[in-house]
């Protein structure tokens, strides 16, 4: 008899880039990409999240044809 005993992941917490407080309801206001590794993201907490704009999607960047 086998019981699924998994460990609940704790909830995420992120310094607000803005505020500087703690969250354990982070958002992402910015994504880092970099050529010379792995990107990052940015959050701020719930409150502070509406003073950035939104993530540009990195396609939308790319010149069209």
């Amino acid at each position: 008899m086998s019981h699924d005993r998994s460990p609940e992941l704790p909830p995420p917490v992120r310094m607000c880039v803005r505020c500087e407080r703690i969250t354990d309801d982070p958002v992402v206001v910015h994504e880092v990409h970099s050529a010379s590794g792995p990107g990052w993201n940015v959050y701020a907490c719930r409150g502070c999240a509406s003073h950035f704009p939104p993530p540009a999607d990195v396609f939308d960047l790319l010149p069209g044809d």
